[in-house]
C-alpha cells in the first residue's frame, strides 16, 4: 500500500476534498466533497480489521500496542496448529514503500519495516460466524512512522480496505483512519495487497539482508524474522489467492446478473451449490468440470460473452524482485549506513507505480472456465465453515448404499498386520492395513482408494466400530475419516463411511487360518448426505425471491449471509449475521470553515493533475500542495528537483525511464495528461525556480537531488 505520514487532521482532510473538487469542477470556488470519498470509505460494512478490534463504551477501537500484542490478538482467531501460528512475517528494511524514508535510510536496518499477512485457518472447531481473516488481513509497521498500514477485507462490500492507525507509539491513543484509496491504488493497482516475485531479496529470508538485520544486534521486537524462503513464499500465495476475489465477486455479481430476477437468483444459488459441493468433495476445477450442470455452463458463459467479449483481466499482484544490494555481492564491501540513500532509492523498473501486464485474460469459452469461476468462489469459505456443513449434514443422517469388494489377504510375518488388496471390477481398487491385536482386528490405515470418476484417496484411518468384545464378530467395520476427522467423498459427492470385512455369514476371526491369497467379501458404504444442501439451497433460492432474504440477489457474495441460512435449514441453531453498517467515519466531517480562496492561474495545474495524493499534511508522500499560497510555493520550491525530473519522466519511452513518472501511470487521468497544456504549464513554473541555480535534473541520479521534504503539522 502507498503509504502516509500519520499526520492528519480535519483541516488537512479538507483542503483534499475542496481541491479535489476543483479537479472536477474546475476553479477553487467553494467548499465541495470530492468524487473519491465513495471510493475511499465503503458504503457497506466494516473491514475484518475493524471487526477484530474491541471497541470502548463509545465505540472507539482499540489497537493493541506495541505490535507485537496486535498480531497476538490476530493469532487468537487462527489455528495455533498452522506453521507460524497462521501468521508469516518479514523484515523489509530497503523495501519500496512510502514508509521506507521513515528511518531516515541511515537507520534502515535498525527500524526495518514489518510486513505481516494471515495465512492459515481458523480452529476447525470454530463457531459460526467466526472471523474468517486468512489471505485477507496484511499489516504493516514501521516504528520510525508511529503508524500502521492495513489492507482488510470488507465481507459485506466485497472488496478490501485500506486504512491507517495513526498516533501508533507508546503512551498514545492509537487511531483507526481510511487511507487515500486513490493514492493507495497507485500502487496496488488490483485493490489488493500486492508482494514481489521470487526469490524475495528484499526480506529478511535473503542471507545479506538478514546479516545486516542481525549485525544490528536488535531483536526487532521481538518477532520470529529469522527464517528461510518459505515465509515470503506464503506471503506470495496469500496475495496472489487475494487478488482472485474480486474476479469471483465480479463474476457472482455481473456475470450472474441475468435478464429476469428469477434466472439470476438461480443462477447464484446453482453456482453456491456447486461451489459449496467442490470444497466438500475436495475437486480441482478440471475434475469438478464434468460435473457442472449444463444449464447453468451456457448461461453463465453466454452472460460471459456478452459483457466480457475480450474476456477478463487476472491481474498481476506480484512487483518484480529488487535486490538492494545488487553488484556488490562480489567481494565489494557492502555500503556504510552513509551510502544506505542511494540504494534505498526506487529505479522504474522496480517501481509499484509501474503498470503491470496482467497474468491472462480469461476468455470464459468452456466448462472448464466456469468450474473455475465455481472454485473461486467457494474459497469465501473456511475450512471451519466446511466442518458445520459437515456436522450438521452427518446428524441428518440419510440412507446408505454399497460397493462390494473382493479381496485378498496377506499376512504379516510378524503377525501383526494383515494386508487387503481389494478391487470391483476396474473401477475401485482399495489398499488397507489391518493391525491385529493377538487374534482380534484393530485400527488400521487405509492407503489408497480409487473410485471411477473421483480422485485418488491416501492415508486414511480405519477407526474398528464397536467393543473389543465385539472385536471376534463378523463383520469388522471400520469408520473412515481423513484428517481431523473430515469425511472421505466420491467424486459425485456421496461420504465413504464404513469400510466392512465379512458378511453377515462370516465365520471365524480375522485370522482364523488364512492362507496367503485367499478371497474375502468386503463392502465400502456410501451415504448421500449432499442432497438435503442442494433442497437448502432451492429454500434459500425461494426466500430470495419472495423478498425474505437477499443474499442471491445481485450484491457481493457474503460469506455469512449464504451460510447461515444454510445451517438453519439443516437445524442447527444460528443466527443472522448483523447488518453491517459503514464505518461512522463514512459521514464527512463538518467544516470548520468555508473555503473560497482562489488561487492563481500558475498553481491550477499542479492543483489539477496532484491533488489527489498530495494535498494533505504528510511527508509521505509529500505533500506540496497543503496550506496556503506562500506554504504551497516555498513546497514547490523545495521541491522542483524531484518533480521536474518525474514530469520529464513522460517525455520518454518506458523502457528508458530512470524513475517511474508522475502523475503515477496507474492514476485515471494519466493518459489525458500526456496530451494537456498542463504538463507544459507544470514544466515551465518549476525550470523557473531552477534557473538561479542552474539545475540540470537530468544529469544527476534521482537518489542525489534535493529531498522534497516538506514541514507537517
Amino acid at each position: 500500500m502507498r503509504q502516509r505520514h500519520p499526520v492528519s487532521s480535519p483541516l488537512s482532510r479538507l483542503v483534499l476534498r475542496v481541491m479535489l473538487g476543483a479537479l472536477l469542477g474546475g476553479a477553487l470556488a467553494a467548499p465541495a466533497i470530492g468524487a473519491d470519498l465513495g471510493r475511499t470509505l465503503p458504503q457497506h460494512g466494516r473491514s475484518l480489521f475493524d471487526r477484530l478490534l474491541e471497541r470502548e463504551a463509545d465505540g472507539t477501537p482499540q489497537v493493541p500496542f506495541p505490535f507485537p500484542a496486535l498480531l497476538q490478538r490476530v493469532r487468537a482467531q487462527l489455528d495455533g496448529e498452522s506453521p507460524g501460528g497462521g501468521l508469516a512475517i518479514v523484515l523489509i528494511p530497503l523495501g519500496r514503500s512510502l514508509q521506507r524514508h521513515a528511518a531516515g535510510d541511515v537507520d534502515a536496518f535498525r527500524f526495518p519495516r514489518v510486513v505481516a499477512a494471515v495465512t492459515g485457518e481458523p480452529a476447525p472447531d470454530a463457531p459460526a460466524g467466526h472471523l474468517y481473516l486468512k489471505d485477507r488481513l496484511y499489516l504493516a509497521h514501521h516504528e520510525r512512522a508511529e503508524a500502521l498500514e492495513v489492507i482488510s477485507y470488507n465481507e459485506d462490500a466485497g472488496r478490501f480496505e485500506f486504512q491507517l492507525v495513526l498516533d501508533y507509539r507508546a503512551g498514545a491513543t492509537p487511531r483507526v483512519v481510511p487511507a487515500n484509496r486513490t493514492l493507495c491504488l497507485a500502487c496496488h493497482q488490483n485493490a489488493a495487497p500486492i508482494f514481489s516475485r521470487p526469490s524475495w531479496d528484499e526480506t529478511s529470508a535473503s542471507p545479506p539482508i538478514a546479516a545486516r538485520l542481525a549485525a544490528t544486534g536488535l531483536d526487532h521486537q521481538g518477532l520470529p524474522w529469522r527464517h528461510g524462503v518459505d515465509v515470503p513464499e506464503a506471503i506470495d500465495a496469500a496475495t496472489a489467492r487475494a487478488n482472485r476475489l474480486a474476479i469471483a465477486q465480479r463474476l457472482w455479481q455481473e456475470g450472474c446478473a441475468l435478464a429476469t430476477l428469477q434466472a439470476s437468483v438461480d443462477c447464484r444459488a446453482q453456482t453456491l451449490l456447486q461451489a459449496l459441493r467442490q470444497r466438500l468433495i475436495g475437486a480441482s476445477p478440471s475434475v469438478a468440470s464434468a460435473d457442472v450442470p449444463h444449464r447453468l455452463v451456457q448461461v453463465l458463459l453466454a452472460s460471459w460473452q456478452a459483457r466480457w467479449p475480450d474476456g477478463l483481466v487476472i491481474p498481476d499482484p506480484q512487483v518484480p524482485n529488487r535486490q538492494p544490494f545488487a553488484g556488490i555481492e562480489g567481494g565489494i564491501a557492502p555500503p556504510a549506513d552513509a551510502e544506505l540513500v542511494r540504494y534505498a532509492d526506487i529505479p522504474a523498473a522496480f517501481d509499484p507505480l509501474t503498470l503491470r501486464v496482467p497474468l491472462e485474460h480469461w476468455r470464459g469459452r468452456d466448462a472448464g472456465d466456469v468450474a473455475r469461476f465455481i472454485h473461486l468462489l467457494g474459497a469465501i469459505f473456511s475450512h471451519a465453515d466446511l466442518a458445520l456443513v459437515e456436522r450438521a449434514l452427518a446428524r441428518l443422517q440419510p440412507g446408505a448404499l454399497q460397493i462390494e469388494l473382493t479381496c485378498t489377504l496377506r499376512r504379516a510375518a510378524n503377525a501383526t498386520r494383515v494386508d487387503l488388496d481389494c478391487a470391483n471390477g476396474s473401477g475401485v481398487r482399495l489398499q488397507a492395513r489391518i493391525m491385529l491385536d493377538g487374534h482380534r482386528a484393530a485400527d488400521g490405515v487405509l492407503d489408497r482408494l480409487e473410485l471411477r470418476g473421483s480422485r485418488a484417496h491416501a492415508g486414511v484411518t480405519l477407526s474398528k466400530l464397536g467393543s473389543r468384545e465385539q472385536a471376534a464378530e463378523w463383520p469388522i467395520r471400520f469408520a473412515l475419516a481423513a484428517s481431523r476427522g473430515v469425511p472421505v467423498r466420491a467424486g459425485s459427492g456421496e461420504a465413504i463411511t464404513v469400510l466392512q470385512l465379512g458378511g453377515s455369514d462370516t465365520r471365524g476371526m480375522l485370522m482364523a487360518k488364512t492362507d496367503a491369497g485367499e478371497a474375502l467379501v468386503a463392502s465400502l458404504e456410501l451415504v448421500d448426505d449432499l442432497q438435503p444442501l442442494g433442497h437448502a439451497v432451492e429454500a434459500l433460492a425461494r426466500a430470495n425471491l419472495t423478498g425474505q432474504n437477499d443474499a442471491l440477489t445481485g450484491g457481493p457474495a457474503r460469506r455469512m449471509a449464504l451460510l447461515a441460512p444454510l445451517l438453519r435449514s439443516f437445524g442447527e441453531d444460528v443466527r443472522d449475521p448483523p447488518t453491517a453498517p459503514a464505518p461512522s467515519s463514512a459521514q464527512p466531517p463538518a467544516m470548520a470553515r468555508a473555503y473560497t480562496q482562489h488561487w492563481p492561474a500558475d498553481l491550477q495545474p499542479f492543483l489539477r493533475q496532484c491533488s489527489q495524493c498530495h494535498a494533505e499534511n504528510t511527508a509521505f508522500p509529500p505533500g506540496f500542495l497543503h496550506g496556503e499560497e506562500s506554504r504551497v510555493r516555498a513546497s514547490l520550491a523545495a521541491c522542483a528537483q524531484r518533480m521536474l525530473y518525474r514530469l520529464e519522466m513522460n517525455r520518454l519511452p518506458a523502457a528508458a525511464r530512470a524513475k517511474t513518472p508522475m502523475p503515477p501511470p496507474a492514476a485515471a487521468h494519466a493518459a489525458a495528461f500526456l496530451q494537456s497544456p498542463d504538463l507544459a504549464a507544470m514544466r515551465e513554473l518549476l525550470e523557473r525556480l531552477l534557473q538561479a541555480r542552474g539545475d540540470d535534473v537530468l544529469a544527476h541520479p534521482y537518489a542525489t537531488l534535493s529531498p522534497c521534504r516538506i514541514p507537517t503539522g
